[in-house]
């Protein structure tokens, strides 16, 4: 009986587990955080990036704009959190993209689900490259997490390098000469200077073919 007793008693104390006051604290800010951050996703994919103000956050989460300032600081602290909110966003359609045995199949795919993010996604995609938030320039941690979010596409370069199969040998620089010409494509279609999204993506496919005609070597081809 007594052998029971103490095995009940202790699972009965292993059962529980105290969270302090400051733990608890913390654990309420930054689920807080992440709802206000919802809250203003939510306004920026509705309504744009002119709807996203602290004032009218704070109506969607009906609290005080107070608050917000207190754990944003300014506006362009909760844009820094949408921006990150976007690269998360962004990888996951990287992610679900299945990897090909060829080198240019699969770099079309990604090239592809950079242009559906853009379009699908267009008030993030305005806000982490387009300068729609005049108020927030990206810094370390928001690069960062551009990084990672383009981590299939910089991985993929990297063995193309290692295989010999790109006449760049800079990771970064070919990134970059990847990144540039499909980001401008994608920015003057959001800025309306291309008339339709359909000759928008005809243009995003002959530059994706000039940029992999620019970047794969003569060797690769052969």
């Amino acid at each position: 009986m007594n052998s029971m007793k103490d095995l009940n008693s202790g699972s009965t104390e292993s059962a529980h587990t105290v969270t302090t006051f400051q733990e608890a604290r913390l654990q309420h800010s930054d689920n807080l955080r992440q709802n206000i951050v919802h809250a203003a996703a939510a306004l920026l994919q509705e309504h744009g990036p002119e709807a996203v103000t602290v004032r009218r956050v704070a109506e969607r989460m009906e609290c005080s704009t107070k608050i917000i300032y207190n754990l944003f600081g300014k506006k362009e602290g909760l844009a820094k959190h949408l921006y990150l909110e976007g690269c998360s966003l962004m990888a996951q359609y990287f992610e679900d993209i299945p990897r090909q045995a060829s080198f240019e199949q699969y770099f079309r795919d990604l090239a592809y689900v950079y242009w559906d993010f853009g379009i699908s996604q267009s008030s993030f995609y305005q806000l982490m490259f387009g300068g729609s938030f005049s108020e927030f320039k990206p810094d370390g941690e928001t690069l960062q997490g551009t990084a990672t979010a383009l981590k299939q596409v910089s991985a993929l370069v990297e063995v193309a390098i290692e295989q010999g199969m790109l006449q760049v040998q800079d990771p970064l620089l070919a990134v970059r000469m990847i990144w540039a010409p499909l980001h401008g494509v994608i920015h003057l279609y959001l800025g309306g200077h291309i008339e339709s999204e359909e000759a928008a993506k005809t243009l995003y496919d002959h530059t994706l073919s000039m940029v992999i005609h620019s970047l794969v070597s003569t060797s690769a081809n052969q």
